[in-house]
């Protein structure tokens, strides 16, 4: 049975994945949204946001991510007039490469794997935050990172640092650059950089801020963990003997990003391996569009992720609407 050619597939279901999904279908163009499977999902950055506070009318909804994705399919299930626009596909992308104008995706659920086909594609698979480590593992660290204790993106998050004692884990100039827009911002006091035993990587200029504002620069490995899951952080030991007294701490060490669709056709990746792209989110690859925390750039927010979808979705929806103006011309004689 030939594979059916959609106008555009989405793979990814965090929020840039739902917004270009749901803008797809409102544009009436046949979409193919490739949620992930268990594992793809749970490596995700979406699964593990269990509240947002930055976006208005997210306050009180757990799992916002995940929630109006659920959200999301059960109202489009819903309106008779979108019915066939939109199919889900509920497996994992495993491949993707060109033939001629079109796209061939590779995807497998259950065992199973089944080809597709698409003439535009928008990735939206996300990156994932480098853990710390004691002795090679990041299992100490997961329950404070569930419970809040530790925090990783400080435009989401760092108002909740207030009234804390602070402390930092990383290794370069981004580190001491966050500890002093934490102590500048909320009044946080001689915040410590933890380096974990890393290499560091400080220009002169971070180190001339860390002066200036007193931060301890601390390069022994974390060894133990102060506190509990149940009842919170309140320190770390490092391998020196030194105990830091904190109870919220900020991670800043890097972000792993899953960029393995976009690679195997060539995109043009920044240092970071994030996708540089068009102004209307295009990589390098003619009809391959990247949004989200994929996409080369500081800004990593949900209503960042939103706009970036939308205008990718409306730039292909706007290639597919002078195809069909060309053809009535055609058609017409007006050619």
């Amino acid at each position: 049975m030939e594979a059916e050619l959609f106008d555009v597939a989405i793979i990814g279901a965090g929020g840039a994945g739902t917004m270009a999904y749901l803008r797809t279908v409102l544009n009436g163009d046949r979409s193919l949204f490739i949620t992930g499977d268990a594992e793809s999902k749970r490596k995700g950055r979406a699964t593990w946001v269990f509240e947002v506070d930055n976006i208005p009318g997210m306050h009180d909804v757990k799992r916002p991510i995940t929630a109006t994705t659920k959200s999301t399919f059960e109202w489009l299930a819903k309106q008779d007039a979108l019915e066939g626009i939109g199919m889900l596909y509920n497996g994992r992308a495993e491949s993707i490469r060109k033939d001629g104008d079109n796209f061939v995706l590779s995807c497998s659920r259950k065992g199973d794997t089944t080809q597709f086909l698409a003439r535009h594609v928008i990735v939206t698979t996300g990156i994932m935050d480098v853990q710390p480590e004691i002795e090679g593992s990041i299992k100490p660290f997961l329950p404070f990172a569930n419970r809040g204790d530790l925090i990783y993106c400080i435009r989401c998050d760092g108002h909740q640092t207030i009234g804390s004692t602070l402390s930092m884990i990383g290794a370069n100039d981004t580190t001491i650059y966050i500890a002093a827009m934490m102590m500048e911002r909320y009044g946080h006091e001689r915040v410590p950089i933890l380096s974990n035993g890393l290499e560091t990587g400080f220009s002169q200029e971070a180190l001339r801020l860390a002066q200036a504002y007193e931060m301890q620069l601390m390069s022994a490995a974390i060894v133990q963990i102060l506190g509990s899951p149940k009842t919170g952080l309140e320190g770390f030991e490092l391998a020196d003997g030194t105990q830091v007294k904190t109870n919220k701490a900020i991670v800043a060490l890097g972000i792993i990003a899953y960029n393995e669709l976009f690679s195997m056709l060539g995109a043009e990746l920044a240092e970071s391996g994030k996708a540089i792209v068009s102004e209307k989110y295009e990589t390098s690859v003619a009809g391959l569009f990247v949004a989200g925390d994929l996409v080369a750039g500081p800004k990593m927010q949900i209503y960042t992720a939103w706009d970036e979808a939308v205008d990718a979705a409306d730039e292909i929806n706007r290639r597919l609407r002078l195809e069909k103006r060309r053809r009535v011309f055609v058609e017409k004689g007006l050619s």
